[in-house]
C-alpha cells in the first residue's frame, strides 16, 4: 500500500502525491514538445495530452514499485 506522506504535519494521500509528480513531469515534457515544434504537428493535442499524463503516471508507479517503495 502506498503510505501518506507528512508535509508540514498535514497527510496527503501517497496516489495524489503521484499524480501531482506525473502532473509535473508531464508539463515538461510537453514543453519540450512545444519548443521542439513537433507539438503543433501532432493532430488532437488534447487527446495528446491526456495520454501522455497517463503514460507518465504509469511510468512512475513501475518505477516506484521496482524500486519498492509500493507494496
Amino acid at each position: 500500500m502506498i503510505g501518506d506522506v507528512n508535509i508540514g504535519g498535514v497527510y496527503l494521500p501517497g496516489l495524489l502525491v503521484i499524480a501531482l509528480v506525473a502532473l509535473l513531469c508531464t508539463l515538461f515534457l510537453l514543453s519540450r514538445l512545444m519548443l521542439s515544434g513537433v507539438y503543433r504537428r501532432l493532430p488532437w493535442r488534447p487527446l495528446i495530452d491526456f495520454a501522455a499524463y497517463i503514460f507518465t503516471a504509469f511510468l512512475l508507479l513501475q518505477g516506484l514499485n521496482a524500486q519498492g517503495f509500493i507494496v
